[in-house]
């Protein structure tokens, strides 16, 4: 029995190290995409919301900048008050997010439990599971009213990017907060392990039975505490856990019960019916995306309008006359325009020169392609439905590849034309931007869909039993 707390230390060190290891490589970049995507689904439903009016830009971007994690208020807003309050908050929501995304490093260390506990009520503070008039949120409350008066209306488009959103974002909640529990287990147990190693050998070792008994024995642990670890945070009820698992009888296996919480999960072999089921979902990701073909065709025919309208201004009437000749004749006239994009949250802005006629040509193209597979009996929807899974994930990377530069172009120049009719003074240019979020939304799940698939499918099988 002596040497029981000296190896359930080692074994515990061990087990921690080795899940602290499995949390950097895997846990912590895959919360840090779910919070990028999270807020990427966020910004659509605002953006919804603002161009249809129904939710105030905050002017004064809430007090300026933000500089560390601060959930927004969620009291009953009075009533004359309502839209400018909600605007606030809103606006210091998607601050907040912001600077999750980009400035808080995804480290073990840095997601330390203050911390963490702050991001799980910034991932609290709207009721995506119940998301209604209804919610004991009011500030859901009065989100989700707005959200009801776009599906109210008649702008199918709209309607079906916040329902789609709203779906994602109350899915990712969940992922997230799974996440977030992860690592905090971890910090828990870490916490524990360095207490039991540091401290306790400290404290002269008494059982503790009685509620009295394990107080007197927590406040003796403490001042060690405080000797051993000056300037570390005190967890009492982390110290109360120490000492139910310690106290006989049963100790021991509540000790292995612990270790066992700790194990890395196991890459599990797909189960025969799993292939089909895959299947299903790899085909309803391509169907979804080749619904946005109806989205290129709107957004080609916009962008076309924009160019002519602002160009057409800048243009002498015997460059209008040039122009208008050689269109007559069937000659092509290439024009090139400069766009600026980030390939992912924080990263360098990049410049990208488009060839605006030969993109227009492979919007078309690609329009017809998704067309083609989406159109039951065509031959593009026979050769899908008849391929396996690996190719059907082939043929979903192709489609998220392919809609994820064209979103990128025509978001670059959707912005110029705006920019341009702004600088010119010209009759306000249509915008493309709720045709860009119903693309988005299709490239998130389409994405998620091919990467679940091709996780299944490189998982290693599990190593045989020893004999």
């Amino acid at each position: 029995m002596e040497n029981a707390i000296p190896d359930f230390l080692r074994r515990l060190e061990d087990a921690l190290s080795q899940r602290a290891a499995w949390l950097e490589a895997t846990r912590i970049p895959l919360l840090k995409d779910l919070v990028g995507t999270y807020r990427t689904l966020f910004e659509s439903v605002v953006g919804t919301l603002v161009k249809k009016g129904l939710l105030r830009v905050d002017p004064y971007n809430y007090d300026g900048k933000t500089s560390a994690i601060l959930v927004p208020p969620d009291t009953v807003p009075p009533d004359a008050e309502e839209d400018v309050e909600i605007g606030r908050r809103i606006a210091a929501y998607r601050r907040q997010m912001e600077f999750l995304a980009t400035q808080i490093p995804f480290t073990l260390a840095a997601l330390d439990l203050p911390l963490l506990k702050k991001v799980s009520a910034l991932f609290s503070y709207l009721d995506w599971e119940g998301f209604s008039e209804t919610s004991h949120s009011p500030t859901t409350r009065a989100l989700a009213r707005r959200v009801m008066n776009v599906g109210l209306s008649k702008d199918a488009l709209s309607s079906r990017v916040l329902h789609e959103s709203r779906l994602q974002i109350g899915k990712l909640s969940r992922d997230i907060r799974e996440r977030i529990v992860e690592i905090e287990s971890w910090h828990r147990e870490s916490w524990k392990a360095a207490l039991r190693a540091k401290v306790l050998p400290r404290v002269t070792a008494q059982e503790a039975r009685t509620a009295d008994e394990r107080a007197a024995r927590a406040l003796v642990i403490k001042k060690a505490f405080e000797v051993a670890s000056p300037d570390g945070t005190w967890h009492p009820h982390l110290v109360q856990e120490i000492l139910g698992e310690d106290h006989p009888p049963g100790a021991d296996e509540r000790r292995e019960k612990l270790l066992a919480s700790l194990a890395l999960p196991r890459a599990g072999v797909a189960k025969p019916d799993d292939g089909p089921r895959r299947r299903t979902e790899l085909l309803d990701a391509i169907r979804g995306l080749c619904r946005a073909g109806e989205e290129i065709a709107l957004c080609r025919q916009v962008l076309e309008e924009n160019e002519r309208a602002v160009e057409t201004r800048k243009l002498g009437v015997f460059q209008k006359l040039r122009r208008w000749l050689r269109r007559r004749l069937g000659r092509r006239e290439d024009r090139f325009y400069q766009i600026e994009y980030r390939s992912s949250a924080g990263a360098e802005l990049q410049v990208e020169t488009i060839d605006f006629l030969r993109l227009v040509s492979e919007m078309q193209e690609l329009h017809g392609v998704l067309a083609d597979v989406a159109q039951p009996g065509s031959p593009g929807h026979r050769r899908i439905e008849a391929m396996d899974e690996a190719k059907l994930c082939d043929f979903l990377d192709w489609q998220v590849r392919q809609l994820r530069q064209l979103h990128r172009r025509m978001e670059g120049l959707n912005v110029l034309f705006q920019v341009k009719a702004v600088e010119a003074q010209s009759a306000a240019v249509r915008s493309i931007k709720l045709e860009l979020l119903a693309i988005e939304n299709g490239l998130i799940r389409g994405d998620a869909a091919r990467r679940d698939s091709m996780a299944c499918r490189e998982a290693p099988p599990p190593s045989p039993a020893a004999p």
